[in-house]
């Protein structure tokens, strides 16, 4: 485990500094080709490959805009993709909320992007993978936005219903994986909530594995409360790190702790840059 921390450490040093002090290619096209660029960017097994995957295989249209404008922009077509496309179909909408006598806000605020979105040309483009892009180049409500999709609206946002059972699965578990990848990139550039959602997804999940992993949940405890020590949710994660360890070895603590100890480490030589780099 230590050899596989240090070598995903070196790959997200390696990235960090290649963002900030080399130039790239200036080109305005994009490189949306939903699950089957997902599925191509996921290596296995260890994060060590998958580091070196991802600042590898990162295309370069993808660093011609800022974090936040992929982040933005990624929004903008979440928010516009379930709204009527035309005056025809808004108010067939609008007379059967009527009709089931909807909420007063709701028709509000359905009005209100129905507007917004009516002149919007790429409400059918690849919100998912503009978030991921945007958590490539650190930006923490990315990553945790990543987090908050449904597994159906990533089978809708990554047209899933036109694959095979089979295939449905390998691309949400290759969706899974960089998911985590890509996170855990963000945390350790400074991203408090993806530090979160990384202590409360390996208690679950480690795609590596298809089990828990009490270890790096532990881990990314202990981190957080090095690291964010004036955060308003720190007596929360305090109570998980106290929670986890009720549950685990003596020698898996220990390896928790030591592994928390490397990525605080990390944190610290780099957090000049992350923060600099990072977006929120």
């Amino acid at each position: 485990m230590r050899s596989t921390l240090i070598g995903m450490l070196t790959g997200l040093c390696l990235f960090v500094c290649a963002q900030l002090f080399y130039p790239k290619e200036q080109n305005d096209a994009e490189n949306i080709n939903g699950a089957d660029s997902i599925v191509k960017q996921v290596q296995y097994p260890d994060l060590t490959n998958k580091m070196v995957s991802t600042t590898r295989q990162q295309p370069e249209q993808v660093q011609t805009k800022s974090a936040e404008t992929w982040f933005k922009h990624a929004m903008q077509i979440r928010q516009c993709r379930n709204v009527p496309r035309n005056d025809e179909a808004f108010n067939q909408w609008l007379e059967e909320a009527l009709s089931r006598d909807e909420v007063h806000e709701i028709i509000e605020t359905m009005t209100t992007r129905y507007q917004r979105c009516l002149n919007n040309t790429s409400r059918d483009e690849n919100y998912v993978q503009k978030l991921i892009n945007a958590a490539q180049m650190g930006s923490d409500k990315a990553a945790d936005t990543l987090w908050r999709l449904a597994p159906t609206e990533v089978h809708q946002a990554l047209n899933f219903s036109t694959l095979t059972r089979d295939e449905q699965v390998a691309h949400m578990k290759a969706f899974t994986a960089q998911k985590y990848q890509v996170t855990e990139q963000v945390a350790l550039l400074g991203g408090e909530k993806a530090t979160l959602q990384l202590i409360r997804g390996y208690q679950y999940l480690d795609p590596d594995t298809g089990g828990q992993n009490y270890i790096q949940a532990l881990a990314y405890s202990h981190y957080f409360l090095q690291t964010y020590q004036d955060s308003g949710v720190y007596s929360r994660v305090e109570w998980t790190r106290n929670y986890l360890e009720q549950r685990m070895t003596l020698d898996e603590i220990m390896q928790a702790q030591q592994l928390a100890g490397e990525l605080h480490n990390h944190w610290s030589r780099m957090g000049a840059i992350g923060f600099a780099y990072h977006t929120d």
